[in-house]
């Protein structure tokens, strides 16, 4: 995957989601790659990410070449027009709802324009 960085606080992380967004946006254009976002709590970052393409240049362009992490992970599948104001509320009904693995990413896939997954580490 490659992907745009932006360090924030738990606080600020939609601040820092949209800074990490609008960076790779700015740096290569969405259409036909998978996307992906999440924060990572011990590096105190948020990670937009697309799916790796042949001629990907990401030293060239700034940005990072990243895995996600692996595990289990509990997911809410999010649909509407209104899907991205869905995404912190679902985050916090899915954690009060599992016992979840500290230190380790939540993280969203963007299946579509009105379609996205939220995921939290399941403790295992």
């Amino acid at each position: 995957m490659i992907c745009a960085v932006s360090a924030g606080t738990p606080e600020d992380v939609p601040g820092a989601a949209q800074r990490a967004w609008h960076d790779l946006e700015a740096a290569i254009p969405p259409q036909g790659r998978k996307a992906y976002g999440y924060w990572d709590p011990q590096a105190l970052e948020y990670r937009a990410c697309y799916s790796l393409q042949e001629g990907d240049e990401h030293e060239t362009s700034g940005l990072e070449r990243a895995v996600l992490p692996g595990g289990r992970y509990r997911r809410a599948r999010l649909k509407g027009d209104d899907v991205y104001a869905k995404i912190g509320p679902a985050f916090d009904a899915l954690a009060e709802a599992t016992a979840i693995e500290e230190g380790r990413p939540w993280l969203e896939f963007y299946r579509r324009h009105d379609e996205v997954d939220v995921l939290v580490p399941i403790r295992t």
